[in-house]
């Protein structure tokens, strides 16, 4: 179906003027991204002209995979909206390699994390034990958190959360967010698809005429050259075994960062989503690991997808995955461009600040959703909370982990990469003494309804089952059950068993005596007050109406009523 909340969904091909503006928009946000590979290079201390190679590469690598993550094919591509950037989570193994071994190590250790993101995304669907979807909506909710305080020193004008705020800064990020949001909230027509856009050059605007864009900043776009070809003496290859952890562990996370993004884009894109399609995201993180390598051996930095760009998707209700083709193109021809590349990595802070908190909204938001979306009992709402705290606890006291060994750094480097591990590994322990299939005998004296909606809540809470479902399924039973023993069908005990996995919710009533009818037309009117007895028909009917299947059996006296239901 169609979301009616969007303009343009996954598969829809916005006019091309419409779909290079949207491209433009989403530039805006990865441009925020580029800021990881200086970081990592002036950290490395490495010399000017191998600086500005690596920080074309990894445009050049965000472009590639941008295009190949917006590819919809069975075994390649998600087929969604989904830009990528220049990870955090690999600042601090990129920088171990630099010093450790200069660009050539970086660029085989890069690939190596992509090729081992390739081979992990070949049996993801066997471990979705691992990423149940309140492991999924914190994974989406922290991937918000994660850019607050980079967006918050740039929101208020701060070299770094211990200096000044600027009022003047501060002003401009004000105004900059408020145009952007009036946009959304009171644009018309094809305007309100481009809220970012109109945001950032008023922004940009007001910074430049207020003194507050940096030196010169015409001057800097004007002397960059219009076309510059990479230096070829840059490239090369090597490895070392020491930092494979290192690696790893950042290739870890954003393995299971981008389930959370190709969960979300699936939410987004189907107003009929209930759970994770486990083959659309394996065929996206193959994709992922493969443009992961070739960025590696281009001598680009580590990539993740970013929830700033699914958050802006989300804002100008445009999912288009032909908006990834435009934005690829645009990144791949920015890495050749130094002029054009040059206006995106001198944006001011008060418009990076601005902007980015306004997509930040978003994605937090969609992660509570997903987490809202099933019952929650006391050990999810246990896993959800420890993770969060100890996610943030990065950004609060950060001094908390500086003394982690250097080879487990990058998990301490971000909320989103302790939260991740904390939820994982809360969401095994936490699975013990889960019955994943449970019994109970009617009384009955008591209550019917009581009986069984007590169980289903009770076992809802522990699976995280959908609430909609669960519901459905006390009904079916609470019918057939009633029926049963109200209508003296059954000559002894009835018995309720329950089993449960992600993806099937299953319900028998095992009991003595005559099979329950299960028509596929209601009784009419005249039959059911001729013949009283014509009311189990009826309830029979209505049962199938609740399930996605139901059947019934008989053998040796002993008849069974089968409910099925999708989850």
């Amino acid at each position: 179906m169609q979301p009616s909340n969007l303009e343009y969904a996954a598969d829809d091909k916005p006019p091309f003027p419409t779909m290079f503006l949207l491209g433009l928009q989403h530039l805006g946000i990865v441009a925020t991204a580029f800021i990881f590979p200086i970081i990592v290079a002036r950290t490395a201390n490495l010399e000017t002209g191998a600086a500005a190679f690596f920080v074309s590469m990894s445009m050049l690598s965000n472009g590639i995979a941008c295009i190949f993550q917006a590819i919809k094919h069975p075994e390649f591509g998600s087929g969604f909206l989904i830009p990528r950037v220049n990870g955090p989570n690999f600042v601090s193994a990129s920088v171990l390699a630099l010093q450790g071994g200069g660009l050539s190590l970086l660029c085989g250790m890069t690939a190596f994390s992509g090729i081992l993101q390739a081979l992990l995304s070949r049996i993801v669907h066997k471990l979705r034990v691992l990423f149940p979807v309140e492991v999924t909506g914190i994974v989406i909710m922290m991937l918000g958190v994660t850019v607050i305080p980079y967006a918050l020193p740039n929101f208020f004008g701060m070299s770094d959360v211990n200096s000044t705020p600027n009022p003047l800064a501060t002003l401009i990020a004000i105004i900059t967010l408020l145009v952007t949001v009036s946009v959304t909230v009171w644009g018309k027509g094809s305007l309100k698809l481009f809220p970012v856009i109109v945001g950032m050059a008023v922004g940009y605007a007001l910074c430049i005429s207020l003194g507050i864009a940096g030196n010169d900043p015409l001057g800097k776009i004007a002397s960059s050259p219009l076309v510059a070809l990479p230096n070829i003496s840059y490239f090369g290859l090597s490895f070392k075994t020491e930092l494979i952890i290192p690696f790893t562990i950042a290739a870890l996370v954003t393995f299971v960062k981008s389930i959370g993004e190709f969960s979300i884009c699936q939410r987004i894109n189907n107003p009929e989503w209930k759970r994770p399609d486990m083959m659309n995201i394996r065929s996206g993180l193959f994709a992922d690991g493969i443009a992961s390598c070739i960025g590696g051996l281009l001598g680009g930095m580590g990539q993740t997808g970013s929830s700033s760009n699914i958050g802006l998707s989300i804002a100008t209700r445009s999912t288009s995955r032909y908006i990834g083709f435009v934005t690829g193109g645009i990144l791949i021809a920015l890495a050749f461009i130094p002029i054009l590349a040059t206006v995106f990595l001198i944006m001011p802070g008060p418009v990076i600040g601005g902007t980015i908190i306004y997509v930040a909204g978003f994605i937090i938001v969609g992660g509570i959703q997903t987490i809202t979306s099933r019952m929650l009992d006391s050990r999810k709402i246990l896993l959800i909370g420890i993770s969060f705290i100890f996610g943030i606890s990065v950004y609060l006291i950060p001094n908390a982990y500086s003394g982690v060994p250097i080879i487990i750094k990058p998990i301490f480097d971000s909320a989103l990469s302790l939260a991740t591990i904390i939820a994982i590994i809360l969401n095994l322990l936490l699975r013990i003494g889960i019955r994943e299939k449970v019994m109970i005998s009617i009384d009955p004296d008591g209550n019917i309804y009581n009986q069984i909606f007590t169980l289903m809540e009770r076992q809802g809470e522990a699976w995280a089952a959908r609430k909609e479902v669960i519901i459905r399924m006390s009904t079916a039973l609470t019918e057939g059950a009633e029926l049963i023993v109200y209508h003296l069908l059954s000559s002894g005990p009835v018995k309720i068993s329950v089993s449960f996995d992600e993806y099937n919710l299953d319900a028998q009533i095992s009991y003595a005596g005559e099979l329950l009818p299960l028509p596929e037309k209601p009784p009419g009117e005249d039959e059911i007050l001729n013949d009283p007895s014509m009311m189990t028909g009826l309830g029979g009917f209505l049962i199938r109406k609740h399930a996605d299947n139901v059947s019934s059996s008989s053998s040796d006296g002993q008849s069974i009523l089968k409910i099925h239901m999708d989850h």
